[in-house]
């Protein structure tokens, strides 16, 4: 099983309705906003370990700045967990070359 589906397979046993992968990567990416997904989209966020979420970026299907701008979008970062959040935001920082801006310097 895919990264993806694998994070998918958990937000949809602990929710009402199922959530697919092309449903979630638009919530992700912005090109759904619809409300119905938040409970959803805020759970990948609070329950999805890092790790996993490492991988599902290796995997290509999203960015570290498209995940650290759906936290913002979604409002998410109210409810993920504070590592996972600081996580996000260092590794966006770092994949478009602004760690010095968090001052990242270990990466630097």
């Amino acid at each position: 099983m895919n990264p993806l589906k694998m994070a998918i397979a958990h937000m949809n046993a602990s929710l009402p309705g199922e959530i697919d992968e092309t449903t979630i990567i638009a919530c992700i990416k912005g090109t759904c906003t619809d409300e119905k997904w938040k409970g959803h989209v805020l759970s990948f966020f609070l329950e999805t370990p890092v790790s996993l979420i490492h991988d599902i970026v290796l995997s290509g299907v999203f960015t570290f700045k498209e995940l650290m701008d759906a936290q913002a979008r979604w409002k998410a970062e109210e409810y993920a967990d504070e590592e996972t959040t600081r996580w996000l935001q260092e590794m966006a920082y770092l994949s478009v070359g602004k760690a010095a801006e968090l001052g990242i310097a270990r990466f630097i």
